[in-house]
């Protein structure tokens, strides 16, 4: 038995043309909008600098950036504790590049609890992390907690 397949469309009442013109169109727009989604890149969520994650884990130094660019736990892969320009007791978090801050708008922040060591005040675009060999992230943007940003917006040294 042989099937004929016609490149014309039926004219024949039209019904047919407008039904897979209508199906077309609304499949296209669903995959534009499936494209176009963001991805949430969980950027504030609590991370491991090391392998020795947990209470036992050293806590670098206020003063030194801590960078962990294999972070599972990470969409992007980076964990970063920035330098502390002002006090504060938050952890480690996720981050990513950003061109702005509204790159970072809607990161995950502090609760009630009081052993939550998330960010507090939000998060802004800025380099945090100095010129430094073979590290991640050196001299870029990224999205950081303000809660350890002081008053001067400047790059780091080397930047």
């Amino acid at each position: 038995m042989m099937t004929r397949f016609s490149s014309r469309p039926n004219r024949s009442n039209g019904t047919n043309s407008r039904a897979t013109t209508g199906f077309v169109a609304a499949f296209a727009a669903f995959a534009l909008l499936a494209i176009s989604g963001c991805d949430d890149k969980h950027i504030g969520r609590p991370c491991c600098l090391d392998s020795s994650c947990g209470a036992d884990a050293a806590a670098p130094l206020p003063t030194n950036v801590a960078v962990n660019s294999e972070a599972l736990e990470c969409p992007s892969r980076v964990c970063l504790l920035p330098n502390q320009e002002k006090m504060t007791n938050t952890g480690p978090f996720c981050t990513d590049t950003c061109s702005s801050d509204d790159d970072c708008a809607g990161g995950e922040k502090r609760g009630s609890d009081s052993t939550d060591r998330r960010c507090q005040t939000g998060f802004v675009c800025r380099v945090v992390v100095p010129n430094l060999a073979n590290t991640a992230l050196s001299c870029q943007k990224v999205c950081t907690c303000s809660d350890f940003i002081g008053n001067d917006t400047s790059p780091p040294m080397g930047c």
